[in-house]
């Protein structure tokens, strides 16, 4: 017979067993409860992850098909055909794709920089056009089209236990061609106008650089200059005129030769040369001869030459016949050269110039006096917008390839209405940083047009200082490029640095990697077979730009497609970018 205490025990450890029977079956009632709570927040988690992931797609996809040049209600049916068609490929959950509604679900705008609140504002609707901005609105809920309603909200795994059988979710997304803050980086070396120099004779072949100052001279307005004729010829010195037995003489000059007519037989010729030594030519017959120096006098100037013929011995002070002087005063006197028209060089200097050029001799125009060799002799020698100024209008090349191709690209983004923004800096200069900020950035596009279209090559020095120009560039992107905008610069050369520090082409790749460490890419682009192709290929390829080549050795004419062409896929490199949050309208 069990004891009252035996009794009692069993009793109490029943009663404990009972309640932890009911606690652990409350608990595991909780424990699953938990379980489905999870299993159905990790599943809207994936679900929500794979409808931002459609309307990103969807959205960058109808952002593609933006076109401000284009009919905007084709552009508008492009934008919603890509953003449905791109949706539905993107599995949502328990659906195959999403499904949007056109006309409720996707909008289109604009973005546009609002100067004075200093940020983007968005606006949206068929009143903001042309359209450069997408919205897509993803949204898994009850949708009403005003007749019927559809829903597509999430179905759950365990919530309906707990009286939810569905979750609505949403997403939205904006896209648009990211608006570009770009600086030009030009180089106005001097060597940017060496192809419509003599000096490329051997490369380019006479007629084409004939040809080529010819319409430089053309755009100048053909300007007259004394006498001079255009096309470069021998100086001829007119004597008295013809009177009794007194003869009428001409003097060609030719540097080294004179060639001597007169109406009568000739007797004497004495020419004397500039080192001041004299040889006669005497015995002579018939009216006309070429005379020059020989032995110690061979190939030596000629300054001064008589000509004794009829009777004309008195014509001059040494009893020698007629003088006729050609010293480079007597040759600027005998052009009617007046005044000078340019603050730097001089009558003098050019005449010296036509007589002892390498370049002018290249061209086969020694001691030949004409504009054409004016013009070239301003091109090589003065180049500089101080020392002749006004000579931007002439198309020298290849700068005036550069200015073409640069209009371009400003043109493009005109065109295009992305709301980007151009600056210009301009190397090389003489101020201490090497360069020069000629315009910041701006939204006045054709102002930078006319600031780079009024620069001439060598504008203000004729070194090659690419340090400095992408200095000036990035500082300027670095102080007022906008929120958001995408930083380039676009820079050019048709040379080697030569200024820039001890070691230009380090300082330059120096100042890349600044312009790396600001987000900053730069597109690279080499013109012409002088150009530091390593250098810019580099310079690419530290900021992640890209590197465009114009090799030389073609035509003008190729030459610009394939520079345009460069300019044209720069103007063209425009990134798509989410933005982020969503903006409201303004």
């Amino acid at each position: 017979m069990r004891s009252a205490f035996t009794l009692k025990n069993s009793f109490s450890h029943g009663l404990r067993r009972g309640n932890v029977m009911l606690l652990s079956a409350a608990l595991l009632v909780a424990m699953i409860g938990f379980a489905a709570f999870t299993i159905d927040i990790g599943y809207i988690a994936v679900v929500k992850s794979q409808l931002q992931n459609a309307v990103d797609a969807a959205t960058l996809a109808g952002a593609m098909e933006l076109d401000c040049n284009g009919d905007q209600t084709l552009v508008a049916q492009n934008v919603k055909n890509a953003v449905m068609e791109i949706a539905a490929l993107n599995r949502v959950g328990t659906n195959p794709g999403l499904v949007l509604d056109p006309d409720v679900d996707i909008q289109l705008g604009r973005q546009e920089w609002n100067v004075a609140q200093q940020k983007f504002v968005y606006q949206w609707g068929a009143a903001y056009q042309p359209y450069n901005i997408v919205r897509v609105d993803g949204r898994l809920d009850v949708v009403s089209n005003g007749q019927t309603a559809t829903d597509r909200r999430l179905p759950l795994f365990f919530a309906p236990a707990m009286g939810n059988d569905t979750a609505s979710l949403n997403s939205t997304s904006i896209a648009t061609f990211q608006p570009r803050d770009m600086m030009l980086c030009l180089d106005f070396s001097a060597s940017m106008n060496d192809d419509t120099e003599f000096q490329q004779i051997p490369v380019l072949g006479q007629s084409v650089v004939t040809n080529a100052i010819t319409q430089m001279w053309q755009d100048l307005g053909s300007p007259a200059y004394g006498s001079m004729p255009f096309t470069p010829s021998y100086l001829t010195s007119q004597g008295v005129a013809a009177s009794g037995t007194i003869p009428h003489i001409s003097v060609t000059f030719k540097g080294t030769q004179a060639s001597v007519t007169s109406t009568m037989n000739l007797t004497t010729v004495r020419l004397k040369f500039s080192n001041n030594n004299t040889q006669t030519f005497s015995s002579l017959s018939g009216t006309t001869g070429t005379f020059q120096g020989s032995g110690s006098n061979n190939n030596k100037r000629i300054t001064n030459v008589w000509v004794l013929s009829g009777t004309n011995t008195n014509l001059s002070t040494e009893a020698w016949g007629e003088k006729f002087n050609f010293a480079d005063s007597d040759i600027v006197t005998k052009l009617g050269l007046g005044t000078y028209p340019h603050p730097g060089g001089s009558w003098l200097e050019f005449v010296n110039y036509v007589n002892t050029s390498s370049y002018v001799n290249t061209a086969g125009f020694r001691y030949k006096y004409g504009i054409m060799c004016l013009i070239n002799y301003w091109m090589e020698t003065y180049p500089t917008a101080s020392s002749s100024p006004g000579m931007w209008v002439c198309s020298a090349q290849p700068v005036t390839m550069v200015k073409n191709a640069s209009d371009t690209l400003v043109d493009y983004i005109a065109d295009v209405e992305a709301d980007d923004r151009i600056g210009l800096s301009i190397y090389s200069h003489t101020n201490s940083t090497g360069a020069i900020k000629e315009s910041g950035l701006t939204d006045n596009l054709s102002s930078v047009k006319t600031l780079y279209r009024q620069r001439q090559a060598g504008h203000y020095t004729g070194g090659t200082n690419i340090k400095a120009g992408l200095q000036v560039a990035r500082l300027e992107l670095e102080q007022n490029s906008r929120p958001m905008a995408y930083r380039m610069i676009v820079l050019m050369t048709d040379g080697l640095p030569n200024l820039g520090g001890t070691n230009p082409t380090q300082a330059a790749l120096d100042e890349a990697t600044l312009c790396k460490n600001s987000k900053i890419r730069v597109m690279t682009v080499s013109v012409g077979a002088d150009a530091d192709t390593s250098l810019m290929q580099q310079i690419a390829d530290i900021t992640g730009g890209l590197h465009f080549s114009v090799p030389g050795g073609a035509t003008f004419a190729e030459y610009e497609a394939n520079l345009k062409d460069a300019f044209r896929q720069i103007a063209a490199n425009r990134p798509l970018r989410l933005l982020p949050g969503v903006p409201s309208t303004n």
